[in-house]
């Protein structure tokens, strides 16, 4: 049915229920399962640490760190990941369409305007995806 689904992951709770829900479906059918995280195109460069300890790491590096970590968790599982500039909705339709993947799970949002009852990312991403799209229930 679903041989790999693409979901994002920013770091926020909401976006942690769409990755539980991925690992869950993707557990129950046998996917693999691609994390992506979009990053400033601007990549910041950050300091940590201090004097010979110092340590420079960049918004991607940080972002593909914080997916490592998230992908320990699920080890019974296929696991690849992505830190791509860009925006959210774009990046992940494009990982989708690099991927061959077979579903993109996105969370629902509360969001102001027009966008309201979808979220602009979740939407955006049911008009552009090049495969199923899934909108998970994060609030």
């Amino acid at each position: 049915m679903y041989k790999k689904i693409v979901v994002g992951y920013d770091g926020s709770d909401r976006a942690l229920r769409a990755v539980e829900q991925a690992t869950d479906l993707a557990t129950a059918v046998g996917s693999s399962v691609h994390l992506v995280t979009a990053v400033d195109k601007a990549n910041k460069i950050h300091e940590f640490g201090s004097s010979s300890d110092k340590v420079f790491l960049s918004d991607a590096e940080i972002a593909r760190d914080r997916l490592a970590n998230l992908a320990s968790k699920y080890n019974h599982l296929d696991v690849s990941l992505a830190a791509v500039p860009g925006s959210p909705a774009q990046v992940l339709v494009q990982e989708a369409q690099d991927e061959d993947a077979d579903l993109i799970l996105v969370g629902n949002r509360h969001v102001q305007g027009l966008s309201r009852v979808l979220g602009s990312i979740a939407e955006d991403v049911a008009h552009k995806a090049p495969c199923a799209v899934l909108i998970a229930q994060t609030a």
